[in-house]
């Protein structure tokens, strides 16, 4: 069945097969993102989306808020 859709004997052409690709990239990141965009709707925190990633350690450049005296 993949082979209707993608194979390039099938499309004609190799700009109408790039064509397809990029139109599918698009539809499968529209997808995602509105998955992503209902499920913080909801409040559900998408811990695999945020920055930076949580398994990474703080970064020694930050330097620590100083209050005023």
């Amino acid at each position: 069945m993949e082979i209707f859709a993608l194979g390039t004997e099938f499309i004609g052409s190799i700009f109408a097969y790039l064509a397809e690709v990029a139109l599918l990239a698009f539809v499968v990141s529209v997808v995602l993102f509105g998955y992503m965009s209902e499920e913080e709707s909801r409040g559900n925190r998408l811990f695999w989306a945020e920055w930076p990633i949580p398994e990474t350690g703080e970064s020694e450049a930050e330097e620590e808020i100083r209050m005023a005296a």
